[in-house]
């Protein structure tokens, strides 16, 4: 590479992948953060683009030599946007503020506009929440995105033509077309997969070399394939499960990343659901058709993972106290071969949303996922050590 960016969310390490997926199984098993094992390692952040709206997933696009940045909008527009009743009975608002940035070393712009956002507003007015493009990979079709629902389908239907794509992969064309592939949020209102209630939010997105494009959805609490055709099949799904916290309470797991391990297994990020447990999100090793297993655990509100060249699991954590904290600084570690954590950066990041390697320890990261809009940074990381 030039030095190309080698994105974490793609099958970058197929390279080291295994015959058997389902025995060879990388190491180290399940690890908990270990303070006084902390490998010596330093870190410049370095802000690299301002002023993005709610930037979320991240991805290295080698055709033309740029970091991709999926931005989820600013929401609605105007006070007469169509709107609808979300999961918990929020109203959100559309508008077409979405976005992908595109960042090539030098200079920065948005490559494609006009796409489906939402926001949710307080009494007073003043937006809260954004849902709109929530990740972004480049395949062999060109731009691939998955948009954001936490709805049902008369939500979405409430949103009006504007909104289809909410809910939904889609390949996006040179001339900023949106083409719909697989509609997740159809797929969980006829499967649901998860027993107790219906809700849908894709969040996390990957291009893997065994299974194609697959979906976290982070509000499904499963992991999806979409095939070329459209065809949506669930390849993994997460009940309820009591904390470790708090034994006596139950929570959700709330996926929010997936990529594929070197090992050639699926990794999943998790949330943790409310309320939010500081230390409780684990990182699970997931093979269809077998159960789950805890690959790593010990961190916090996790927003994603990927692995380095060396194999070893980077996990990015959106606030390493916990998402109601009133510090919401994010961390991002590395897991190391023996199992213990090492620190790459503790300050710095505020709610982070995603990361893409560059190699020679630099990392791109998008910064500010919870804002409303305007507020989003892309940043740089460079790490020795």
């Amino acid at each position: 590479m030039k030095r190309m960016l080698r994105p974490v969310r793609v099958a970058a390490l197929t390279t080291a992948l295994c015959t058997a997926v389902g025995t060879a199984v990388l190491q180290p098993g399940i690890a908990d953060a270990d303070p006084a094992s902390q490998a010596q390692v330093q870190t410049t952040i370095t802000v690299v683009a301002d002023g993005l709206n709610v930037p979320r997933g991240i991805a290295w696009d080698a055709a033309n030599h740029r970091v991709l940045v999926a931005e989820a909008g600013t929401g609605a527009e105007s006070a007469a946007a169509p709107c609808g009743h979300a999961s918990g009975g929020s109203l959100y608002c559309l508008g077409a503020t979405g976005s992908i940035y595109a960042w090539d070393g030098h200079h920065g712009k948005r490559v494609v506009t006009g796409l489906p956002s939402i926001s949710h507003a307080n009494s007073a007015g003043v937006k809260t929440a954004v849902l709109g493009v929530h990740d972004v990979t480049v395949g062999r079709n060109g731009i691939q995105v998955v948009f954001g629902l936490s709805g049902d389908g008369p939500f979405r239907t409430a949103l009006g033509p504007g909104g289809t794509a909410l809910g939904q992969t889609a390949v996006i064309g040179k001339h900023g077309n949106v083409k719909t592939v697989g509609d997740l949020l159809y797929f969980e209102m006829f499967n649901n997969p998860h027993p107790s209630q219906f809700d849908s939010d894709p969040y996390g997105l990957a291009q893997t070399s065994r299974y194609g494009t697959v979906v976290a959805d982070a509000a499904g609490n499963d992991i999806l394939q979409v095939k070329p055709d459209g065809t949506v099949k669930l390849l993994a799904e997460f009940p309820t499960r009591v904390p470790e916290a708090n034994p006596d309470d139950i929570i959700e797991d709330v996926p929010t990343s997936v990529v594929q391990g070197p090992d050639g297994a699926l990794y999943v990020g998790e949330l943790s659901g409310y309320p939010y447990y500081k230390g409780e999100a684990v990182v699970y090793r997931v093979v269809p058709g077998q159960a789950p297993t805890v690959y790593a655990k010990g961190f916090t509100n996790i927003s994603d993972i990927g692995f380095d060249a060396q194999g070893r699991l980077l996990v990015l954590e959106m606030a390493k106290n916990g998402l109601l904290d009133p510090d919401q600084t994010g961390r991002f570690v590395r897991v190391e071969s023996n199992g213990t954590q090492t620190d790459l950066a503790t300050t710095g990041l505020t709610n982070p949303g995603g990361f893409v390697s560059a190699g020679h320890g630099v990392y791109y990261v998008t910064n500010g996922t919870n804002t409303v809009g305007g507020a989003g940074q892309l940043l740089k990381l460079t790490v020795s050590g």
